[in-house]
């Protein structure tokens, strides 16, 4: 097998400018022919699993939807990337260097410009996470840093599994409390009228399935269910309640459909009869 049919990734041919710092740098992207994507099961958290190939081994499509700016470490999802607004820029190059400190302390040894492994997966949803937040309302911050939370929760995963005296299962937890206060919160706002899921081209969570607002409101009612504060029985009771009429709202309208398949609706009835349990 040559070296061009064995690749997992290419690099664009046309240099990416950064808005925030004017470097220019090359995005790797991902190649997903000739069986180097063969899919697995679909998780609860709607995570699409892969089985390993015996060309390309284990590919993790997950690594590559952020770009990184490899000079300032300005990140966002590619449609977002060169749509910073102009009053952002300040603040988002403002925080560079304390982004770079932040994320080199758990990760030490990340390079942009080289073939990304898991680790520059962690670490690009988390500049990601960093750099939301001083987006406008108008481009859905909140449920994009979500989703990076999600994600780079479920890259943690991967790496625990790999090295699993490295402590990156905490680091998943971390992520994952992260992903239930964001999807809380666009949840939140999204009834409020205040960001629009609706403006959000691919909600996912996961790559191959765009769930839309259904999966949003699974896994916020998920996230909450896992990973929400316990420590206040009232409390717990009350965000229980709010999430089991979200997540009821999905199996109580109709049949299984192409905007709404089994997968989805089936466990939104498991989520549903976990968390009444709970409150009995």
């Amino acid at each position: 097998m040559s070296e061009s049919e064995s690749r997992i990734t290419f690099w664009s041919k046309n240099d990416l400018k950064c808005p925030v710092c004017n470097s220019e740098f090359r995005r790797e992207e991902l190649l997903t022919g000739r069986g180097r994507l063969i899919a697995g099961e679909l998780t609860g958290e709607l995570r699409r699993l892969y089985e390993p190939s015996q060309k390309y081994g284990d590919v993790c499509p997950l690594v590559y939807p952020v770009t990184v700016c490899p000079s300032c470490y300005y990140a966002a999802f590619s449609q977002d990337f060169d749509r910073i607004p102009e009053g952002v820029i300040g603040k988002v190059s403002s925080e560079s260097e304390t982004r770079r400190s932040q994320i080199e302390k758990i990760f030490p040894q990340l390079d942009f410009t080289d073939n990304r492994r898991l680790q520059e997966g962690v670490a690009s949803y988390f500049l990601a996470i960093a750099c939301y937040e001083h987006f406008p309302s108008h481009m859905t911050p909140t449920i994009k840093r979500g989703i990076s939370s999600l994600r780079a929760a479920w890259i943690c995963n991967d790496l625990h599994r790999k090295f699993p005296n490295e402590n990156y299962d905490y680091l998943s937890k971390i992520f994952y409390h992260k992903a239930q206060f964001f999807y809380g919160l666009a949840v939140e706002f999204e009834q409020e009228g205040k960001e629009s899921l609706a403006d959000v081209p691919h909600l996912g969570p996961d790559l191959d399935k765009n769930y839309v607002h259904d999966g949003v409101f699974y896994l916020s009612g998920l996230l909450e269910f896992r990973y929400g504060d316990k420590t206040d029985p009232e409390m717990r009771k009350k965000r229980l309640e709010f999430a089991k009429r979200a997540v009821a709202r999905l199996f109580g309208m109709g049949k299984a459909s192409k905007s709404k398949p089994s997968a989805l609706l089936d466990n939104a009835r498991e989520l549903y009869e976990q968390m009444a349990s709970e409150a009995t």
